[in-house]
């Protein structure tokens, strides 16, 4: 619907039904195509962003895993001392 349509139309009630369901129709085919316009735009992928995946997907970046917890925590309370490990036993102790 062009744009004069719209401001030079008469008021919607006034409109007979036939004329009413035809506006209808056209707004509505006219959102549909846009957003499916939208759509197909939104899906594009740019030039440098398929470098980055080509970039990424054979180095080591893409496949790192996760350290184990238990053993970063082995390894911390390893470095503590006695004192500070019976302290911390006393800590927990206390929340019980």
């Amino acid at each position: 619907m062009p744009l004069m349509d719209r401001i030079y139309c008469r008021s919607f009630l006034e409109m007979s039904y036939p004329e009413q369901a035809r506006l209808i129709e056209r707004v509505r085919t006219m959102r549909t195509s846009a957003l499916n316009a939208a759509l197909v735009k939104s899906q594009k992928i740019t030039k440098s962003a398929m470098k980055n995946i080509s970039k990424n997907s054979g180095t080591k970046r893409g496949k790192k895993m996760l350290a184990d917890p238990t053993k970063n925590a082995t390894d911390l309370l390893g470095k503590l001392s006695a004192d500070q490990i019976e302290l911390i036993k006393r800590q927990f102790q206390n929340l019980n």
